[in-house]
């Protein structure tokens, strides 16, 4: 048990000041073991005392909902704590913690005041001021509705950088810009002195025919043949879709062919052509036949019948944009005589050489 002493010398004795002069006001004491309540009369103002110690700073701790859960947090203050201030919502009143209690500040806060009018900010001119001066912001019209305009300074030159790659050919003075089909390479005009696109130049394809099937799905070269007569005779079709430029067939491959003449004269040969669009079409390859009654390979070569003396001229020559139809033909060059033909290894291939722009 606490003596009455111990007791007191636990307490804290401040005056209250009840004003001076304030009628039916009683002196009273209230004490507890942590707190003690000495009610005195107000006497009026004695000299300036002695400089107190320097208070505590002061250290914001921002809102709190009320007083409950400032109470909450007082149990775990203490005097290291000592100069932390709240604003308890609940009534605008700002809370600070002596290191013992909290001191109450019910002025600390004016009243809240009315919302303001939302204000509308509109960027207006952005010009660029001289290297060196200063950013200049003017704000013009009333609110709620107003225009920033700004004059930022201008930066210093810097460095030249490196190098960086080449350009866009199409961007190039010497080259003459316009539609590019797929594939199109520069070729140069000597009219217009531009690099000009055209038609890609490389051999395009190949397309063929081996034995009984063809590239394209359809049926390939005729079943093999023995002791016929028929001249001219068709033993193959190959389909050429269209292409982008005009050219002409490059052909090689071969079929197999023997005469069957009785006597020893051999005078009969038969060749393969290949033609263009039927059996009397333009001749565009040939394989020349044996006259001697014995199998012989007839190899497919270009041939095209005709005096080629402009590259560009129409001999041999599928326009661009026509899908064509290449015949296999077997014809009796000389002679009179049947012949077999064989299927067996034959074979035709096709290139599409773009004929030279002129």
């Amino acid at each position: 048990m606490s003596t009455v002493g111990e007791y007191f010398e636990s307490t804290i004795i401040r005056g209250i000041d009840e004003r001076i002069g304030t009628p039916g006001v009683v002196q009273a004491m209230h004490g507890t073991p942590r707190d003690g309540a000495l009610e005195l009369m107000t006497g009026t103002a004695g000299p300036g005392g002695d400089a107190g110690p320097a208070g505590y700073p002061f250290r914001w701790e921002g809102d709190i909902a009320d007083r409950g859960a400032l109470n909450a947090l007082a149990a775990g203050l203490g005097l290291a704590h000592a100069g932390k201030a709240w604003r308890v919502v609940s009534t605008n009143t700002l809370m600070y913690w002596n290191g013992t209690s909290f001191d109450s500040f019910a002025e600390a806060f004016g009243g809240m005041g009315p919302d303001g009018q939302p204000c509308s900010i509109t960027i207006g001119a952005v010009d660029t001021g001289p290297v060196g001066s200063d950013l200049q912001v003017t704000v013009t019209g009333a609110p709620p509705n107003l225009t920033l305009s700004l004059t930022v300074p201008r930066g210093v030159k810097g460095l030249a950088g490196a190098d960086g790659p080449p350009g866009p050919l199409r961007q190039a003075p010497d080259y003459a810009d316009g539609t590019h089909i797929d594939r199109a390479v520069p070729v140069w005009n000597d009219v217009t002195q531009k690099w000009t696109p055209a038609a890609y130049p490389g051999l395009r394809g190949p397309w063929s025919l081996v034995e009984a099937t063809a590239w394209d799905g359809g049926a390939g070269f005729a079943a093999s043949q023995t002791n016929v007569a028929t001249s001219p005779n068709t033993i193959a079709q190959l389909n050429i879709p269209a292409q982008d430029t005009a050219w002409r067939p490059v052909l090689s491959g071969g079929v197999a062919v023997r005469t069957t003449e009785a006597s020893s004269s051999f005078t009969t040969r038969v060749d393969a052509e290949v033609r263009i669009g039927s059996n009397s079409g333009q001749l565009v390859g040939i394989g020349i036949g044996w006259p001697f009654g014995l199998e012989n390979y007839n190899r497919l070569r270009p041939y095209f019948g005709a005096r080629i003396t402009d590259p560009t001229g129409s001999v041999g020559v599928i326009t661009a944009g026509t899908a064509v139809t290449l015949y296999v033909v077997l014809r009796r060059g000389q002679g009179s005589s049947n012949y077999t033909y064989n299927r067996t290894g034959a074979q035709i291939v096709c290139w599409a050489q773009p004929v030279a722009a002129s």
